[in-house]
């Protein structure tokens, strides 16, 4: 192995991939060099090349202790790398658990097991197993010393598998998945909001489910286009403010006299009843409200020192730095502030309401006898420019973005501009930034799904200054990483579902259920290579199912076809020769659904060309029978609503991510079809 060589393999850069069809596709040399030097490490000058080699090859051997230790709670074992002339050397160890408690011992490394050596400045270092007693799942302290100089490391004790108390047995748990923002009710400002899943919650627990999938609820940028997709978001750590309900807080009432004029009734009521969400729109509505409300809040309660202004401290001490950098970038990029409001108390503010009302929205769930809850969603990145990429110097490299390689659909793969983590740089900082976004997006819920949950393992780089299409995969620390969802999937009690639909590799397929890591299926995806759907004891047991989802066509629109010609329309399908295969295929995979429907038992006597309720009842009842232990419902497909609320794809040649519901959800429970659905579905989860 050349130096070369050896470098791009310590640094995670990929020589092959196998493609969509399964056919190794070789990367060029340019490429990976390329990457390289965009992680500031230059190949091209020898010794710069040697240095690289040693600093991450050889130089973690000249230390006792890596700065951290990701290891099994159970059996939790240290790797003590030690020179020659210590290995007979006795060394005092001291253990600091994260409890404050101190545990101590001794050891001589020529007594441990050796488990690996290194070759480095003429000298042949040796690596010996440190063993520790059984820790409980956390953040530990460790310290060796000889007496004359010391090594610490973090010590990270993970747990072997995934928290999922709720899923014991043979439960088979269901519930809905939801879009926030598209919620519609009589008292919202035009856009869905957190008294509105206050609303659905008790309507969905009455029925039987036992979750509520949402959209990700991240901060977004506020200055530009990106605003509308949750996929984009400005920073993960935070929510958006668009969700709180103003009229929910105390100091709505010292306001609402002076605010709410006719004119501003009548705004809210444009926004309210307007088919799209107006998101501009709804933000300067509920930034003036709450512009208003933080000086009545400062005034009658910060300045008072009452409960509720201590809280709000409370609050932003224990945000910290992350949560004042946040404010800060808020006050310079927020489209609001340009004009308005530029203080970073009110958007600290900000989010403490948010915080505070989906906490009350979980703890509702939970209330209502929902099992889980809420389940959030933890989009794969952040946009470059907002406060995410900015705050966290260094982490990301702004220079490639996250996509995916060429496939059927994307016959020039895909390129979802955002940043890619830098991975030499998310271990040298010991995962903290990883570990503070999971504890974050894990709050206030009882499930959270990780999408794209491959980009534990491998993400592809697009790389912009090449040639078209040019990408590759780039590795990141598997098993670190794992190991840290696990754990803070128990220090949050919360279930993790992987979203790994697409091309998954087959070792990380092993380590997710090697680990109880939860997979996540789509129904139209469930077939066998002749298109046979998958009976329902044929669906894996440990996934979330899926109806469908926010990427796909609704039921209504897959049955009828009209996604296929509304692809046309935009350019996605290339000509009418490829609409009438994509047609002729559409039609052979209706057949195939009404065999499977007809093999549970479950085809309508009348099949037509539209979706009814009965055929919609149906298929959502073969899915109620899957295997799977966990099952979400769309509203939309309740509606038999044929408009989706993103096409993959599309930027602003479809109105991703602000198409509303149809109804209101009161409305929507309230019919009689959707309540014999519900049942039905319930019956068959239960039997």
């Amino acid at each position: 192995m050349t130096e070369l060589d050896k470098l791009l393999y310590l640094c995670g850069v990929s020589a092959d991939y196998l493609d969509y069809g399964g056919q190794r596709q070789e990367v060029p040399m340019a490429h990976r060099q390329r990457v390289l030097r965009l992680m500031g490490l230059e190949a091209a000058d020898p010794d710069a090349l040697a240095a690289a080699v040693d600093r991450l090859d050889a130089d973690p051997w000249r230390h006792w202790l890596p700065h951290y230790s990701v290891v099994a709670a159970a059996v939790p074992e240290v790797s003590l790398r030690v020179h020659p002339e210590q290995l007979a050397a006795t060394f005092t160890w001291e253990l600091t658990l994260d409890s404050g408690e101190l545990v101590a011992g001794e050891c001589r490394p020529d007594a441990l097991a050796e488990v690996g050596d290194y070759h480095a400045d003429g000298v042949r270092y040796s690596a010996r197993t440190l063993p520790l007693p059984a820790l409980a799942p956390g953040y530990h302290a460790l310290r060796v010393t000889d007496g004359l100089r010391s090594s610490s490391s973090r010590v990270m004790a993970c747990p072997d598998r995934f928290y999922a108390p709720q899923l014991s047995g043979s439960d088979r748990v269901w519930g809905f998945s939801c879009q926030l923002y598209t919620l519609r009710s009589a008292r919202n400002w035009g856009l869905g909001d957190f008294s509105d899943l206050q609303e659905l919650l008790p309507l969905a627990a009455a029925a039987g489910a036992d979750l509520v999938g949402l959209n990700p609820l991240h901060a977004p940028c506020t200055d530009g286009d990106v605003i509308a997709s949750p996929y984009s978001p400005s920073d993960r750590r935070f929510l958006n403010p668009q969700y709180i309900d103003p009229e929910r807080e105390p100091e709505w009432d010292a306001i609402v006299g002076t605010l709410a004029t006719a004119a501003w009734q009548e705004r809210r009521a444009r926004l309210q009843a307007a088919p799209l969400v107006d998101y501009e729109g709804v933000n300067r509505l509920k930034y003036e409200a709450l512009e208003a409300m933080f000086s009545v809040f400062r005034r009658e309660q910060r300045r008072a020192g009452t409960e509720r202004g201590r809280a709000f401290r409370r609050f932003v001490a224990e945000g910290g730095s992350a949560l004042e950098g946040f404010a800060r970038y808020e006050t310079r990029h927020n489209a609001w502030a340009r004009s308005h409001r530029a203080d970073p108390q009110f958007y600290a503010w900000l989010q403490w309401l948010a915080s505070c009302q989906l906490q009350h929205c979980q703890q509702l769930a939970l209330a209502c006898g929902m099992r889980i809850g809420l389940m959030r969603d933890l989009a794969v990145g952040a946009v470059g420019r907002g406060c995410e990429v900015e705050q966290t110097r260094g982490l990301y490299l702004t220079e490639a973005s996250i996509g995916a390689p060429p496939d059927p659909f994307a016959p020039h793969g895909q390129d979802w501009g955002l940043p890619v983590p830098h991975p030499l740089r998310l271990r040298e900082s010991g995962f903290r930034f990883f570990i503070d976004l999971l504890h974050k997006n894990m709050s206030a819920c009882g499930a959270l799904r990780v999408d794209h949950v491959m980009a534990l393992m491998r993400l592809w780089w697009c790389l912009h200054d090449e040639e078209d299409n040019a990408g590759l995969y780039v590795f990141y620390p598997r098993d670190e990483l794992l190991a840290l969802l696990r754990l803070e999937s128990w220090r949050n009690r919360c279930v993790v579902i992987g979203e790994d639909m697409g091309v998954v590799p087959e070792e990380f397929r092993q380590a997710m259920q090697g680990s109880a890591l939860l997979g996540n299926r789509l129904f139209y995806f469930e077939q066998h290579h002749d298109g046979r759907f998958r009976a329902p004891a044929e669906f894996p047991p440990d996934v979330l199912l899926m109806v469908t989802n926010h990427d796909v066509p609704t039921l209504a629109d897959w049955w009828q076809g009209s996604d296929l010609r509304r692809r046309r329309e935009l350019g996605l399908i290339a000509d009418d020769a490829a609409l009438a295969r994509e047609q002729q295929q559409r039609e052979a995979g209706r057949a195939q659904l009404c065999a499977w429907l007809e093999g549970n038992g479950l085809l309508p006597t009348e099949v037509g060309g539209e979706l009814d309720m009965t055929l919609c009842s149906a298929i959502h009842r073969g899915c109620a029978r899957s295997a799977s232990r966990l099952l979400l419902l769309q509203l939309e497909d309740l509606q038999l609503l044929a408009e989706p609320v993103n096409i993959p794809g599309t930027w602003r040649e479809y109105p991703n991510w602000r198409r509303k519901q149809l109804q209101s959800t009161a409305d929507i429970f309230a019919a009689p079809g959707v309540q014999a659905l519900l049942a039905a579905v319930d019956r068959e989860r239960r039997a």
